[in-house]
Order: structure tokens, then sequence, then C-alpha cells
């Protein structure tokens, strides 16, 4: 199994895994307080806050190697990160004085949902990959690429020194030499600045 998909197999898992985070913390409140009116709320609010702080790490611990940490995207992240609990608590209080009973613990319950699951996808389009990071990204995998001199085509892996797409002929020193002036060119070239 590659390291891509155990990864995507571990974020398909995480939300399964923060409900049962929730669903402990509030089993334990409840046999801690017994749930009376006040404990109902404060339990509520305790799961909200462990399963939050679990999915932050769990997330961030998944996915860390594989983010370009730049300082504005540091800064993003934060702030995606403030907006879902500022959600979080507009909605859950907003839904705690609509509700008919007056009671806090559906507007606990509503609101750290909201904050905890619209972090997720925030988080994915705060940390994808800038089309200049994936060229830089690209370019680095490719250092050891050897490429046909005549018509370019990759010819990294063949077993003979022959480009398959045109047919030329080189021997290893021919391919090195050409490869090495693909890199300087490269390097000499000027680059595009992202916004």
């Amino acid at each position: 199994m590659t390291n891509l998909l155990a990864r995507i197999l571990l974020a398909i898992m995480l939300l399964p895994l923060a409900a049962t985070i929730y669903l402990l913390v509030c089993f334990v409140m409840m046999g801690l307080l017994g749930w009376g009116r006040s404990g109902e709320a404060f339990g509520f609010l305790m799961a909200t806050l462990l399963t939050g702080l679990f999915v932050t790490a769990y997330w961030l611990a998944l996915w860390r190697n594989s983010v370009n940490w730049t300082g504005a995207r540091i800064g993003k992240t934060t702030l995606a990160g403030l907006g879902c609990v500022s959600a979080g608590v507009v909605l859950g209080a907003t839904m705690s004085a609509l509700s008919r009973i007056n009671d806090p613990s559906f507007g606990i319950f509503i609101g750290g949902l909201v904050a905890i699951v619209s972090w997720l996808p925030l988080t994915v389009v705060v940390w994808k990959e800038t089309a200049q990071e994936r060229t830089d990204r690209l370019r680095q995998a490719a250092t050891d690429v050897l490429f046909c001199p005549r018509c370019g085509y990759n010819m990294t892996g063949l077993y003979e020194a022959r480009c398959p797409e045109c047919g030329a002929r080189f021997t290893i020193n021919q391919l090195y030499a050409a490869q090495q002036k693909h890199e300087i060119a490269d390097a000499a070239a000027p680059r595009e600045e992202n916004a």
C-alpha cells in the first residue's frame, strides 16, 4: 500500500473516529455528572472541545508532510479555524435561542458539529498546492530524468539509448550531456510569480 493510499484511508476513518470519541466523552461525562441540566450542557461542551482537538491534531498529523507550510498558508489555516469556531458559536447560540425548551445542549451540539466538519474542507482549499509549487515539485522530481535530445521524450528506465518516440540513437554520454544542457536552460528561464 502506498503512503498516499494509506493517508486517504486514514482520512476516511477520521469522522467515524471523531464520532466515537464524542460519544465516549459524552458517556463518561454522563457517568461522572449524572447529566443534570447543567451537567448535560457541560458534557456536550467537553465532548465538542475534546473532539475538536482530536480532529485538528489527527488532520494536521496526517497531512503535515504533504503541505508546503508557508507563512501565508499557516495564517490562512489559523484564520479558517477561527472562522469555523466563530461560525459554530454563532450557529450554536442561535439554535439554543430558537429551541423551544431553551436548552443550550442542542446548540452546543450543532455549533460544535458545524465548526469541526467545516474546518476540514477549508483546510483542503487552503493547503492545495499552487501552480508554482506544483511546477517546482515536478521540476525537483525530474532531476534524475533523461529526455530525448531530439524530441523531448522521457527515456528514463529504458534499456537502450534509442528513443522509442522518434527512433534516434544516442550514447549514454550524449544523453547525459543533453540533460545537463536542459537543466541549465531550465535554471536560466525566468519563473512566473504567484500572487
